[in-house]
């Protein structure tokens, strides 16, 4: 039998797999060829084979298993943790765009009447977003209504100048708002409420509303 069947066969003779007829022609091929004797002694000298066994391969299996499942919980951990920071940046931003109505302190809006009857208002507050305004009849007389605003972006911002003007039926800061108001104005007062319901209350309603009114400024 030639050298290269016997070294196919080798493997399976040192692990006793090989049949009767094979076995008793390997050893007397061996005993003759040194080449193939040598190659049976080197294999003969490999360690063990690194084959698992039925029980290394059921706990191989099961932690790979484990392995997998926790991989899938870090992923789902990470992608939790991301989708909250998602939603909680959405919040924020429009938080952050939402007014909140500028309460009044003493000293907050002052006003004066220039020689050309514009009536200049400044503001004195910190930052604000915008204004709102509007003029009514109170009273008999002419009266403007505003209020400042802000919101978390503008409390970030440099202040704004805070200069209003009221002059030819306008009430505008140049910045940010402008609303027309009556062009003979005899006071001007701050309140905070609702600037589109407000100016179409009953007459009776409207006085009632407006009771927390502070006035500024007055001709």
């Amino acid at each position: 039998m030639k050298c290269e069947i016997i070294r196919d066969l080798l493997p399976l003779y040192c692990d006793g797999l090989c049949s009767e007829a094979s076995r008793q022609e390997i050893e007397a091929h061996v005993t003759q060829c040194e080449g193939c004797r040598a190659c049976l002694a080197e294999m003969k000298e490999e360690p063990p084979s690194l084959t698992l066994s039925h029980e290394s391969e059921t706990e191989a299996r099961v932690l790979q298993g484990v392995k997998k499942k926790f991989s899938h919980k870090r992923r789902r951990a990470v992608l939790l943790a991301v989708a909250v920071m998602l939603i909680f940046s959405i919040v924020l931003v429009g938080a952050a765009d939402v007014p909140q109505p500028v309460a009044y302190t003493d000293g907050l809006v002052t006003a004066e009447l220039a020689v050309d009857e514009v009536i200049d208002l400044y503001y004195h507050g910190e930052s604000y977003d915008s204004f709102h305004g509007f003029s009514r009849e109170v009273n008999g007389r002419t009266a403007v209504f505003l209020y400042f605003d802000h919101t978390l972006r503008s409390d970030v911002m440099p202040d704004r100048e805070g200069h209003l003007c009221i002059g030819n039926g306008l009430l505008t800061d140049f910045e940010t708002a402008t609303y027309q108001v009556s062009r003979e104005v005899d006071a001007v007062y701050y309140l905070v409420g609702d600037y589109l319901e407000l100016p179409g209350l009953a007459q009776t309603e409207f006085e009632q509303a407006i009771a927390d009114a502070v006035l500024v400024w007055e001709r």
